[in-house]
C-alpha cells in the first residue's frame, strides 16, 4: 500500500524503547515517592489509594488533538474517586495550542496551568522558558509519527523516497508558521535530522530547502488538509499519523494518503510536564500527574488513545485503521542548539523583505570570472535570489558606474515595489540587460552612500530592510590590476564614506547590508570596513558556487547581521 513502510523494528530501536520505559518509570515514581515520604505516605499507599474526601482541582492545558482521549481518562478517574493528598482529584482540561502556553510561560504573563501536554518536546526544551518553571513527569503520554499527507497518485511517486529533504521538495510540502504549528516545526526538525553534513553546511542546506518551500506557505495546515474533502489536496501537507487517521475516519472517500520516508521520521511525543507554582502546591501537582499517568497506562486509558489514532509511546504499535503507516524508523533527536537554530533559520527565511539591489556595471565587470563574466555572475545571482522572495516582498534595482545618470554614478532601473508578476518581469528584463551596459569607472563609495540613504529614508518597520551591493570593488584596490585600470574615478574616499556612515547610522532604522566582492581583484578589506560600520557582512565570490552559498548565508543572517557567528 502506498505510504506504508512496514519493517521489523531494529534492535537499536527496541533498546531505545526499553531505556525510554525506564526513564519514564523514574520520572513517575521518584517524584511521587519523594512527596509520599515527605507527607508520611508509603509508596504502597499511592499504588493502592485510600478513599478520598473533598476535591483538589488540577488545571491541565493539552494540545487540542489529545484532549478527547485525555478527558476519557480523567472522567474515569473522577468516577473512581482517585485521591491526591487525601482529596479526590478533578482535572479541568483545556485545549490550548502549544504556542499559546509557551508564550505565557516564556513571558510570565497570563494564567498558566498546573500540568501541560504540548505536542512535541521542543516546546518544553526550547530557549525562552526559564528552566526552573517546568518539571518533566513523563517523556510521553502518547505518540504519533510525522507523515506527509498527499494524494494516492502522488504517494505512488514518493513511495521509494528515503529522507525528509527529498520528500518535502518532491512532495511540494506546504509550510505553516513553525513558531505556531507542531507539525510544521516537526517537519523542519525531520529535515534537519536527515542532514548529516557539518553544522554550517547543514544550516545552509536547511535554508535552501526552506527557500524552496516558502512559496507553499499557508496560514493553517489543518485548513489545508480539510480542503481535501472538498477540492482535493493541492500540495503535500505535513501532518501526524493521528490527524490522517482521524480525517480518514470522518471522510473515508477523501483522496488522502500518508507517506513517510523509508529512512525514518520523527515522533510527536506529547510529554507531560508540571508547571512549578508556589512550593506549597508542587507535591500535590506532582502526585496528580503521577496518578494521571497510571490511568493513561491502564488498559482502558490505552484503548482511549488508540481509538483516537495515537500509538502507545512504549512500543509504538501502529493503530489498526485507515491512514496508518505501519512500523516506522524513528530518527534520532537533534540537539537543543540545533532545534533553536532550525527556528532561527525559519524565522530568517520567512521574514518579509524590502530590498534594494545595487549592481556594478563598470568596465571591469566584463572581465571573466570562471566560465562567465563578473557581470553575468552578478546578474545570475540577483535573478536566483529573486526567485526566493515571495510576492509580498518589495524589491528595487540600481546599476552604477561612472556618469551613469548625468554626473551621478548610479541610476535607478526599477523602483522598490511589491513583487507582482509585472514587477518581477520588469526586474528580470533589467537584469538581463546589464551585461550589455558595462563601461566606465566605478563610483562605488558615492553609490553606496546614496543607496544607504535611500534605504534609510524609505525604511519600513514591518519588513527587514536590506541593501545588497554586488561589485568587483576595483575603486578600493591599493594596486589596481590591468582589469581595474579604468576605475580611478572622482568622488568621496573610503575614509570619508566610513565617517559619514558613522554619523548617519540610526539604530531605530537598521539596514541589513550585504556586500559581495566579485573576482580576485575585489578589495574585500574595503568592503569589510563598510560592512563593519553598518553592522553588515562582506563576502567574496569567485564562481557561481560561491554566489549560491552567499545568497543562502546572507538570507539566514538577516535577523542578526554581524552578530551571527
Amino acid at each position: 500500500m502506498p505510504g506504508r513502510h512496514a519493517a521489523e523494528v531494529p534492535p537499536r530501536s527496541r533498546r531505545r524503547r526499553v531505556i525510554l520505559a525506564l526513564v519514564l518509570l523514574v520520572a513517575l515514581v521518584v517524584p511521587a515517592a519523594v512527596y509520599a515520604r515527605d507527607r508520611g505516605f508509603s509508596l504502597q499507599a499511592l499504588m493502592e489509594p485510600e478513599p478520598c474526601s473533598g476535591e483538589v482541582r488540577i488545571e491541565v492545558a493539552a494540545a487540542p488533538e489529545i484532549v478527547e482521549p485525555l478527558r476519557a481518562v480523567t472522567e474515569r478517574m473522577a468516577k473512581e474517586r482517585v485521591p491526591v493528598d487525601g482529596r479526590c482529584v478533578m482535572f479541568d482540561i483545556t485545549a490550548a495550542t502549544p504556542r499559546e502556553i509557551f508564550t505565557r510561560l516564556s513571558s510570565e504573563a497570563g494564567d498558566v496551568p498546573d500540568l501541560w501536554i504540548p505536542d512535541t518536546w521542543e516546546w518544553v526544551s526550547r530557549t525562552g522558558i526559564p528552566h526552573d518553571r517546568l518539571l518533566s513527569l513523563s517523556p510521553s503520554v502518547a505518540a504519533t509519527p510525522l507523515v506527509l499527507a498527499t494524494t494516492q497518485a502522488k504517494a505512488e511517486e514518493l513511495r521509494d523516497v528515503k529522507d525528509w529533504p527529498t520528500l518535502a521538495t518532491a512532495g511540494r510540502m506546504a509550510l505553516a508558521d513553525a513558531e505556531r504549528s507542531g507539525p510544521a516545526l516537526s517537519a523542519l526538525l525531520a529535515i534537519r535530522r536527515s542532514i548529516t553534513d557539518d553544522a554550517e553546511a547543514a544550516r545552509r542546506r536547511l535554508g535552501t530547502i526552506i527557500l524552496q518551500l516558502i512559496k507553499e506557505r499557508v496560514d493553517s495546515l489543518e485548513v489545508e488538509l480539510d480542503q481535501a474533502r472538498r477540492d482535493g489536496l493541492r500540495r503535500g501537507v505535513p501532518a501526524t499519523e493521528q490527524q490522517v487517521v482521524a480525517f480518514r475516519k470522518e471522510h473515508p472517500t477523501a483522496d488522502v494518503v500518508p507517506v513517510v520516508p523509508s529512512g525514518g521520521t520523527v515522533l510527536l511525543e506529547y510529554p507531560l510536564v508540571s508547571v512549578l507554582h508556589q512550593k506549597s502546591n508542587r507535591g500535590r501537582i506532582i502526585e496528580a500527574g503521577a496518578a494521571l499517568m497510571r490511568y493513561v497506562d491502564a488498559p482502558a486509558g490505552r484503548a482511549a488513545f488508540r481509538k483516537a489514532g495515537f500509538r502507545d509511546y512504549r512500543d509504538q504499535t501502529p493503530p489498526d485503521a485507515a491512514g496508518a503507516v505501519g512500523e516506522v524508523t524513528v530518527l534520532p533527536p537533534v540537539s537543543l542548539d540545533d532545534a533553536d537554530d532550525v527556528l532561527r533559520s525559519w524565522a530568517a527565511m520567512s521574514l518579509d523583505t524590502r530590498l534594494l539591489t545595487v549592481v556594478d556595471v563598470s568596465g571591469s565587470m566584463a572581465v571573466a570570472a570562471g566560465d562567465r563574466s563578473r557581470i553575468e555572475l552578478a546578474r545570475d545571482a540577483a535573478k536566483t535570489a529573486l526567485t526566493y522572495f515571495p510576492d509580498k516582498s518589495q524589491v528595487g534595482l540600481w546599476e552604477f558606474a561612472e556618469n551613469r545618470d548625468g554626473r551621478r554614478p548610479w541610476r535607478e532601473l526599477s523602483a522598490i515595489k511589491p513583487l507582482t508578476a509585472e514587477h518581477r518581469a520588469e526586474l528580470n528584463k533589467n537584469l538581463d540587460a546589464l551585461p550589455r551596459r558595462t563601461g566606465g569607472g566605478t563610483g562605488l563609495y558615492d553609490t553606496f552612500l546614496a543607496a544607504y540613504r535611500v534605504a534609510q529614508n524609505s525604511y519600513d518597520p514591518t519588513h527587514v530592510n536590506s541593501l545588497v551591493l554586488l561589485t568587483d570593488s576595483c575603486s578600493g584596490a591599493a594596486r589596481p590590476s590591468p582589469a581595474c585600470a579604468n576605475e580611478d574615478t572622482p568622488g568621496i574616499s573610503l575614509n570619508q564614506l566610513i565617517n559619514t556612515l558613522q554619523l548617519e547610522a540610526d539604530p531605530a532604522r537598521p539596514i541589513a547590508v550585504i556586500l559581495v566582492g566579485i573576482g580576485p581583484q575585489a578589495d574585500i578589506a574595503a568592503l569589510e570596513r563598510i560592512a563593519k560600520v553598518t553592522s553588515g557582512r562582506a563576502y567574496r565570490a569567485k564562481d557561481p558556487q560561491d554566489m549560491e552559498s552567499i545568497i543562502i548565508d546572507s538570507l539566514l543572517r538577516r535577523q542578526c547581521g554581524a552578530a551571527c557567528e
